[in-house]
């Protein structure tokens, strides 16, 4: 009687710590603004080869902020 009551309380016990370290000791991996620059900086020549940049506004192209951005016009 008194193993299996010891039993139980070692499982409750793994049990308790399994549940901390799972909700409560979790790292949160956040990207610093460096890293983020270096992500913006790859994708920004990604589709703006043929692009038109016009006026000033809020649209991103070639690392400025444009009004309209146009690509995508050939005739090929």
């Amino acid at each position: 009687m008194k193993k299996k009551t010891v039993l139980k309380l070692l499982f409750i016990a793994s049990c308790l710590a399994a549940m901390y370290s799972l909700f409560y000791s979790h790292e949160t991996n956040t990207l610093d603004s460096l890293a983020f620059q270096n992500i913006e900086a790859l994708a920004q020549s990604e589709n703006d080869a043929g692009a038109y940049c016009y006026g000033f506004g809020s649209v991103d192209c070639r690392g400025h902020k444009v009004k309209y951005k146009v690509s995508g016009l050939s005739l090929e």
